[in-house]
């Protein structure tokens, strides 16, 4: 079982992920910093919203067959790469009707003329992201090197742009350029990648093995919709509900705290190999359910403590609002480690259906905290908002399900545990 642990291609692929983590996560807080100083609140609110939306309708696009597939690929030695292209097409298309429908929304609900300017252009990201069904084929193959470096140089083109664009103080749709320019990259380079490994990218469509994945891949893409929907459903509200100056307040305290959730996801990419096949899982589980809570009680004293001269100084005075909004959503922390470190349990216990329904009942909840406590008190209502819909499903559904009740149990020892 630990044959794993000493493979050359797990170990490179490891170290691939991990380097991906650690220079993305420092790239996206300079380019967060950068947008946020350049454009403004209102601007920044803007931004935010349309990439929230874009992030729904690529999660509704993907028709959750990444995961499918990345598990049929490991499982089936003589894989049938025609389904793979066939499911690249239908993914494809789907992307176009989701960006047909994104502009038909923005147009619907935004009277403003840079809604429809930014739309046409930062919406196409939505049909260019159908590349990343290739995602599941190179993380199956311990290649995800592709993918990494795909992904490094459109980010290090965009933060290219934004350097010249700041710079020369050009005007802000160039951004949006910059961030399709980003999509368009990764569109070539993984399909590239792929061709040189696979000399043909066009096959015969197989509808009926379509079919099939799409139905196995419908749990999959509930529990993604869910996902996107409580971790962004809350900026759309807000632009919504509120105005985009309030949105990109609000926008600045969120892309703060997101820049620590890597954390968790690198401890686990490093851990989880051994963890799975430890004799002692569930000691081990408790153990580190226990170093990682104290570790995010000290990452959320930190940030609360901090935030007064730390937001006033990465983005500029005109964001001092988002102090207080930063000060709530540090607690977030505390649930977000929880959730990335025992996410892996459910799916070992084939209990992932049940995070799937939690998943789905935290977001149709975070939708109705929203709208009652946006309107009672603002951008800080979001906040709350995040805070006890993450309770609820890191903790309280858990809890009032006696499958899941022992993850609870890990949980709740793990508080005490020196």
């Amino acid at each position: 079982m630990f044959k794993i642990l000493n493979n050359i291609s797990f170990k490179i692929n490891l170290s691939w992920l991990l380097f991906d983590k650690l220079f993305r996560a420092s790239l996206n807080i300079l380019l967060s910093i950068l947008f946020a100083r350049h454009l403004g609140p209102e601007n920044f609110g803007v931004l935010n919203y349309l990439v929230a939306f874009i992030f729904l309708f690529n999660a509704i696009s993907s028709l959750g067959m990444n995961p499918v597939l990345t598990n049929l690929i490991v499982k089936k030695k003589n894989f049938n790469k025609n389904l793979l292209m066939s499911a690249y097409h239908f993914r494809f298309f789907a992307s176009l009707i989701c960006y047909i429908f994104f502009i038909l929304i923005i147009l619907t609900f935004h009277e403003k003329e840079i809604y429809l300017n930014y739309s046409l252009i930062a919406g196409l990201i939505i049909i260019l992201k159908s590349s990343e069904i290739l995602f599941s084929y190179f993380e199956a193959k311990l290649l995800s090197k592709f993918i990494v470096i795909s992904q490094l140089v459109g980010l290090i083109f965009l933060a290219f742009i934004a350097f010249f664009v700041i710079n020369k103080n050009l005007n802000d749709i160039y951004i949006y350029y910059g961030l399709l320019v980003d999509a368009v990259i990764v569109f070539l380079l993984i399909n590239y990648f792929y061709i040189l490994d696979n000399k043909r990218i066009f096959n015969k469509f197989q509808f009926n093995k379509i079919k099939s994945l799409i139905l196995k891949s419908l749990p999959v893409l509930i529990s993604s919709l869910s996902i996107i929907l409580y971790m962004r459903i809350d900026q759309i509200m807000i632009n919504s509900l509120v105005n985009e100056y309030q949105l990109g307040i609000y926008s600045v305290s969120v892309r703060y705290v997101e820049i620590f959730h890597f954390i968790p996801k690198i401890i686990m990419i490093s851990l989880l190999p051994i963890l799975l096949t430890s004799k002692k899982y569930v000691y081990d589980l408790l153990k580190i359910n226990s170093i990682i809570f104290k570790f995010s009680i000290f990452l959320t004293v930190l940030i609360f403590l901090s935030s007064d001269f730390i937001i006033p100084f990465l983005f500029g005075n005109e964001y001092s609002e988002s102090i207080l909004i930063t000060k709530i959503l540090s607690f977030s922390l505390l649930f977000v480690f929880f959730g990335v470190v025992n996410e892996h349990w459910y799916i070992s216990k084939n209990l992932q259906k049940y995070y799937a329904i939690y998943v789905f009942l935290g977001a149709i909840l975070n939708i109705i905290f929203n709208y009652i406590l946006i309107n009672k008190i603002g951008i800080q209502g979001a906040a709350y908002s995040t805070i006890l819909t993450y309770f609820l499903i890191i903790f309280l559904f858990d809890f009032s399900n006696k499958k899941t009740r022992f993850l609870m149990q890990i949980k709740y020892k793990s508080l005490f545990k020196i």
